[in-house]
């Protein structure tokens, strides 16, 4: 991830989001998705700097089995739901690198 130098994108998505509210599903009373919004890219290249992060799904151990990221970032094994390691963590940051 990215933290944020132009603070302007997070109020044009806040204005977004009011004046167009993202498609949503209750599941229960607990439990409510939303739909992606996309963020717009910063105005003068205003990149903030790269921030490490798990968005809680760290695990630990040797061999683990299951999703732990958005599918486009998925190494090779998780895709095909075989068991994954810490390798999969690079394939992570190789696609993240390539996406930026």
């Amino acid at each position: 991830m990215l933290s944020i130098e132009d603070e302007a994108i997070l109020t044009e998505f806040e204005k977004d989001e009011q004046e167009h509210p993202s498609w949503r599903k209750i599941v229960d009373k607990n439990h409510v998705r939303y739909a992606s919004r996309k963020l717009s890219l910063p105005r003068n290249d205003l990149w903030g700097q790269p921030v490490l992060c798990d968005l809680g799904e760290a695990r630990i151990g040797n061999s683990h089995k299951g999703n732990i990221r958005p599918d486009i970032y998925n190494a090779p094994e998780l895709l095909f739901d075989m068991p994954w390691r810490s390798s999969a963590d690079i394939w992570n940051v190789g696609v993240m690198i390539w996406d930026i």
